[in-house]
């Protein structure tokens, strides 16, 4: 569908007509607005330096974007309206990230500007018009009058959530058809999700194939969720709050399922926090789901391999992955997602149109910081209403979120009997504060060993961590002694915690552990000590102790929570130590903790700021300042720490940075074509993948007197040669200058 009637003369890409790419690109989605923005956003191409440019006869680039906007702009009478505003946006920004709205309306405040920034903008706009049959002028006066306002959203009542993710909503399908289109040459398809009531027999099969003691609770469980969704299914956002152990994974895939064949849903995503959880979900899933369907994306996964027999085909399966644009069934983290919903950036927006018409699946809810708990529920009850998705919502340790979720929306799909149930009783909660430095630690775990238990200790750095391993080696066969930590590469925690699940299958040993332990890694001990921590990281703790509700260790299975030992990464007002400590006096056992949590819960809530960080820059279309507090209070950077590549094995360093090379030298070749060249950054970005799992961050003061990765990398290396100065296998990276905190 083209809504110009364009000479075929004209190209979009060398050798490909315009009229062609934007038929395509319109056609890919049954929406009015997209088909307008796609028809408007490559105007600018068809003026002659971009001709000249496309056909190889000159080499200078040219803009094209700011024509088509100031086009649709004059189109429009010079005013925008919430309808026409997010097209407005798209067209303009479609190559590059969404900026605030107030920022790209200083940019059209000032006539001269304009024309002094884009000498022939005038000419080429009254170019572009006579191609289109309109013989008219742009009027740069109007545009200026227009946009000179000091808060241009507030002025013309433009903002709000509405505005918001209609903006990236047409944002993310412009940009996405339009590479899909230059990539493929076609019109997208969306597929539908079929054979659902085969995934569901499939589901039960392999649940029935899983029996242990837990399988008749757990199916009790599941059973309620689905018989309560049955009647439930006018809401959309469900919450499951169950103890550990309950076989949650399972009773959300099985829901989703059911939701995905009631409500006919194209996706189900899966959001977990951490990518260990991803990979062990991935796992079961594909038991399950055929793998033309399934995908596990985060970033340190790579591209499926959907295309053969073709020279692009790298670039063209690598496009399909980053855009969820093929998968019925994806499997990811909370940042990706959390992106989705809160990122202006162009890579994260590709993706943002695949969430309509889903279920989203939010394992471990709890990870969402308390700080952001209010902006998170406002932004999913609006999705769950405008986008029509439906939530799953679980953890063991559910916040007060459900206080700020739409009452009308909400519907809690399991009783909280099963907290209090004889198989939620296997291990007993004490705290301890005579135990308040490392020594004593150290002492109390050889006790307990030596008693005949596998032992678990998990503390707040890896400092910590280290000295108590190095205490403990001395006292330990070291065949039963293993350390954890965010020291160690990625490559190297996988195989570790493989190699302690073989090992506890057979022999007692212990695990002195930082934070990395407690979400998602399917480990079980008999005992358990936990450095004080907010109340939601020590019940994770506790999740690892007699995971599997083993008779013979129940009534001496324990976890008991230390004194602050050493330095603690938590802010005072997350640890809440005096109202904890009160809460936690005496021994609990775990089938009693519920009335404990939602106490901590409420206090907690009670302490947080009622101030919304992200919604009122969201309504103020603040695009930028959005993602940047978000990222300041979700996943904020470190100044003081740095990456470094471990060169764990001779040669390795000097393997990747001879395909680097080799690639790189590539690119300067004359007459590369583009496909070439997207083609070569592709496998560039797949070996930075394969290196990331070599990489850790230490200390700036660390880093800073090691090499640098590759030419002006930040990244540094740590070579094999010196390799036994910084790093070992044992105990991951033992630097000058090993950090306090736990990340």
């Amino acid at each position: 569908m083209s809504l110009f009637d364009i000479d075929e003369k004209f190209y979009s890409h060398p050798n490909y007509p315009y009229k062609k790419h934007i038929a395509n690109i319109a056609d890919s989605f049954d929406d009015e607005i997209h088909k307008t923005s796609a028809n408007f956003h490559d105007l600018g191409k068809l003026y002659k330096t971009f001709q000249s440019y496309i056909k190889g006869e000159s080499n200078k680039k040219t803009i094209h974007a700011l024509q088509g906007a100031l086009i649709f702009f004059k189109e429009q009478g010079y005013e925008l309206n919430k309808e026409s505003l997010p097209i407005f946006i798209t067209i303009f920004k479609h190559h590059s990230d969404l900026e605030n709205v107030n920022a790209i309306a200083n940019k059209l405040n000032d006539g001269e500007d304009i024309i002094y920034k884009y000498p022939n903008i005038e000419d080429s706009i009254e170019y572009i018009l006579n191609i289109i049959g309109k013989n008219e002028q742009i009027n740069i006066e109007s545009i200026e009058n227009y946009f000179d306002e000091d808060d241009f959203v507030a002025e013309y009542k433009l903002g709000g959530l509405d505005s918001y993710f209609k903006i990236k909503d047409v944002f993310s399908k412009l940009i996405f058809a339009d590479k899909y289109e230059a990539i493929f040459k076609k019109t997208y398809k969306e597929k539908s999700f079929e054979n659902i009531e085969e995934y569901i027999v499939k589901l039960l099969k392999l649940i029935s194939s899983k029996k242990n003691n837990l399988s008749k609770i757990r199916n009790e469980a599941r059973n309620e969720t689905l018989d309560k969704l049955k009647s439930n299914l006018n809401k959309s956002i469900y919450l499951i709050e169950a103890p550990t152990g309950i076989g949650k994974t399972f009773m959300a895939l099985n829901l989703a399922l059911e939701i995905t064949k009631e409500k006919n849903k194209n996706r189900i995503i899966n959001a977990l926090p951490m990518t260990s959880i991803i990979d062990q979900t991935y796992d079961e899933y594909s038991n399950i789901f055929d793998d033309k369907i399934l995908m596990k994306y985060h970033h340190l996964s790579f591209a499926k391999q959907r295309i053969e027999d073709d020279e692009c085909s790298k670039q063209k399966d690598s496009y399909l992955t980053k855009s969820w644009s093929e998968d019925n069934v994806i499997v990811t983290t909370f940042n990706q997602l959390l992106n989705l919903f809160y990122s202006n950036k162009n890579r994260d927006l590709i993706k943002f149109w695949t969430l309509r018409n889903s279920v989203i699946i939010l394992d471990e809810i709890q990870s969402i910081p308390r700080v952001l708990l209010r902006d998170f529920s406002q932004t999913i009850n609006y999705l769950s209403k405008e986008f029509n998705i439906d939530f799953i919502l679980m953890s063991a340790t559910v916040p007060d979120i459900k206080n700020f979720l739409d009452k009308d929306l909400l519907c809690e799909l399991l009783d909280n009997k099963y907290f209090s149930l004889e198989f939620n009783n296997r291990y007993a909660l004490s705290y301890d504060r005579t135990i308040d430095n490392e020594d004593k630690l150290t002492n109390e775990i050889i006790e307990v060993f030596d008693n005949g238990n596998s032992v678990l200790s998990v503390v707040n750095t890896k400092k910590l961590a280290l000295k108590v391993y190095n205490k403990l080696k001395d006292e330990v066969d070291n065949n039963s002694l293993f350390l954890l930590s965010s020291a160690f590469i990625p490559l190297s925690r996988k195989s570790i915690i493989d190699n302690i699940k073989e090992k506890l299958k057979s022999q007692k040993i212990i695990l002195i552990s930082t934070q990395v332990i407690e979400a998602g890694v399917d480990l079980d001990f008999d005992f358990g000590f936990r450095e004080f921590a907010p109340f939601y990281s020590i019940i994770q703790t506790a999740g690892r102790i007699n995971r599997e509700n083993r008779k013979e260790v129940k009534a001496s299975a324990k976890l008991i929570i230390t004194n602050k030992i050493a330095f603690s990464p938590y802010h005072e007002t997350d640890l809440l130590k005096d109202e904890v400590t009160k809460l936690i006096s005496s021994s609990i056992r775990e089938n009693c903790l519920l009335p404990i949590l939602k106490e901590y819960f409420e206090i907690a809530i009670k302490r947080t700021s009622p101030d919304l960080l992200l919604i009122r820059k969201m309504k103020h279309l603040e695009f930028e300042n959005t993602i940047d507090e978000f990222n300041n209070n979700y996943m904020k950077k470190l100044p003081y720490l740095a990456p470094v590549f471990i060169d764990i094995e001779k040669g390795l360093y000097e393997s990747f940075i001879q395909l680097l090379d080799c690639l790189y030298e590539q690119l300067k070749e004359e007459n590369i074509t583009l496909e070439n060249t997207m083609e070569i950054k592709e496998k560039i970005k797949n070996i930075y993948k394969q290196i990331s799992l070599y990489i850790i961050n230490v200390s700036k003061n660390d880093s800073d007197i090691l090499p640098p990765f590759y030419k002006d990398d930040n990244m540094k290396v740590c070579a094999f040669e010196v390799i036994n100065d910084y790093y070992q296998k044992d105990t991951g990276w033992i630097g000058n200058n090993n950090q306090t905190i736990f990340f």
